[in-house]
């Protein structure tokens, strides 16, 4: 959710996960040295812009950044299908895949901008059956166990493409405040959570509807989706050793590198979020209205728009614009925040 920054206390397990080493399997065969950094994500990614609203129509919808298409992926011979048949092999041989959340302190610049995970195709369509929330906290507990499900199948998908180790998240979904590794919930301000400690998910079933323009979720599901596959975005990073790594950079420099750290991981789960989402919209009904009041919620909590003065999670325009990349692609590899320009992410 929106208001998650960088807590030391979450992260820090990554600090100690990231001590352990591993044999990187998939991603020696991605890397070819830290000199062969290679772009995966969109040649320009979406543009910063002066402007304090986003573009309208008279329906008053927003129009997304304008992306360009996206470079050629360089995985050095090892294209989409090779990944693929590797893994497969791999796993009918009996071998061990690679456990991504352990890494050697070098390893951290492959796991952010040559994650395996980049390597895999489009995700497939994902047939996703969930009741239609209310306001009411049972109803919105159904949906939001309902649509996790499809999450887990989908994101389990990818990682065994990539021959990597998966796990699915815990549902914290709760009504009374509670505690957990990652402090007291409610949080401050946040209705929606990752604590990579546990692996959890925080979802406060009333809250999220308040922290949401308290828009009816009878009426339009789709934002709620979009907080869900956002956290849930935060899960992939973390078992892709993405969430470990970029805390291990940058967790001894500066705020302002944090900050920076802290969006590119911000916007790539919003990406990610974009991702799942396009997978889900047939049997989920994401129509293009209910898609573009999406756009206009996300726009709206971006570090430029919310009023809180931070910079920990990204611009409107690109809070919304990650979001719409993950959608208009449905490739991990395009969400690949961590080798574009500082502005591509600002």
């Amino acid at each position: 959710m929106r208001s998650r920054g960088p807590n030391p206390l979450a992260l820090g397990v990554f600090g100690v996960v990231a001590m352990t080493f591993a044999v990187i399997v998939v991603v020696s065969g991605l890397a070819g040295g830290e000199e062969a950094e290679v772009p995966a994500g969109p040649e320009t990614g979406p543009v910063a812009t002066g402007n304090a609203e986003p573009t309208q129509t008279g329906e008053t919808e927003v129009t997304p950044p304008t992306f360009a298409p996206p470079q050629k992926l360089n995985l050095n011979g090892l294209g989409d299908a090779k990944i693929a048949l590797a893994a497969q092999e791999s796993a009918a041989q009996g071998k061990m895949v690679v456990d991504l959340r352990y890494m050697q302190r070098s390893d951290t610049g492959a796991r952010l901008k040559r994650n395996p995970l980049y390597a895999t195709s489009q995700m497939s369509p994902v047939s996703c059956r969930a009741p239609r929330p209310s306001t009411q906290p049972r109803a919105m507990l159904s949906y939001l166990n309902a649509v996790t499900g499809c999450l887990d199948r989908a994101w389990a998908g990818k990682f065994s493409q990539a021959g990597a180790v998966f796990l699915a998240p815990r549902r914290v979904y709760w009504s009374r405040p509670g505690r957990g590794p990652c402090g007291s919930y409610p949080a401050s301000g946040a209705a929606a959570y990752y604590c990579p400690s546990n692996r959890g998910m925080y979802i406060g079933l009333t809250h999220l509807i308040q922290q949401t323009d308290r828009i009816d979720p009878a009426e339009n599901h789709v934002p709620y989706l979009s907080v869900l596959a956002h956290e849930y975005g935060h899960h992939v990073q973390s078992m892709a050793g993405i969430g470990g790594a970029w805390w291990w950079e940058v967790s001894n420099k500066s705020k302002a590198a944090q900050d920076a750290h802290s969006r590119r991981s911000e916007l790539q789960a919003q990406c990610l979020a974009g991702v799942f989402t396009r997978a889900v919209r047939v049997p989920l009904g994401v129509t293009a209205a209910r898609w573009q009041a999406v756009l206009q919620t996300e726009y709206r909590r971006g570090d430029d728009q919310n009023g809180l003065g931070l910079r920990d999670h990204g611009s409107g325009e690109h809070y919304a614009g990650w979001l719409q990349q993950g959608w208009k692609y449905a490739r991990i590899g395009y969400c690949n925040t961590w080798s574009v320009a500082a502005s591509q992410v600002s």
